[in-house]
Order: structure tokens, then C-alpha cells, then sequence
């Protein structure tokens, strides 16, 4: 009984996910999201970057560790795999769970006296966290 159930949910009711047009959507609008993200902590770094109030004494500008901190933001591998494509969820996850180890890289390998560039970071991961609780 219960195979014949599952062959007519499968038959009659619509995919939210898998290669479904909602999971496609979804996956899409994660990846709309992300390079969103990307674009404002660009165009946040360049204009702290032209500003000398974000200047030390000693001749630091945040907008720089911005800037760099982007660069890391940007490897992150935006397709999704196959199994990712039938779980936005996940795909969100796996790119936040990217994010952490480009976080942990940048820690060890970037000098960010302020903490702009790991702000940076974490703006961006913020804007993905809600889709990691979808469907």
C-alpha cells in the first residue's frame, strides 16, 4: 500500500525542489542574493576607499581590507551540485559553510587591524542565512 501512495504523491503532487521551476527559482534567487551581497560590499569598500576619514594616521584604509575580503568572497563556487539542486536549503548551507572557511582563511592569512574585511564577510553571509530555513 505504501508504494502505491508514494507513486501517487509522486504523480499528483508538485515538486517544491529537485529540477522543478520552484527549486530552479529558489536556487536563482540564492545566487541573485549572493552576487547582490558581493555588490554592496564592493561598492561599500570603494567608497571607503575614496574617503579619508576611513584613513589612519599611519596610512590604513578599511575600504582595502573591504576589498580584499570581497576578492575571498568571490571564489565561492555558485553552482550547484546535483544533489544541490534538489535542496536550496542545502545549497544555501554549503555556501555559508564555503563562507566560514574563506572566513577562517582570511583571519590567518589578511591583516584587518579594524575588522571592516571580516564585517565584510559576514555581511554577506547574513543576507543567506534566511535561505538555509526554506522548504
Amino acid at each position: 500500500m505504501i508504494p502505491f501512495l508514494k507513486r501517487w504523491a509522486e504523480a499528483c503532487l508538485p515538486r517544491l525542489a529537485g529540477d522543478s521551476a520552484v527549486g530552479q527559482d529558489i536556487i536563482a534567487e540564492i545566487q541573485n542574493h549572493y552576487r547582490a551581497a558581493i555588490a554592496e560590499e564592493t561598492a561599500l569598500a570603494s567608497a571607503h576607499r575614496s574617503d579619508p576619514y576611513y584613513t589612519s594616521s599611519r596610512g590604513h584604509n578599511v575600504g582595502q581590507d573591504e576589498m580584499v575580503a570581497v576578492i575571498y568572497a568571490e571564489k565561492v563556487v555558485l553552482t550547484p551540485s546535483e544533489a544541490e539542486r534538489g535542496d536550496p536549503a542545502a545549497y544555501a548551507r554549503r555556501l555559508l559553510d564555503d563562507l566560514e572557511a574563506i572566513k577562517a582563511d582570511y583571519r590567518t592569512s589578511e591583516d584587518d587591524p579594524d575588522g571592516y574585511g571580516i564585517g565584510s564577510l559576514h555581511s554577506i553571509s547574513r543576507k543567506l542565512e534566511p535561505f538555509t530555513r526554506r522548504h
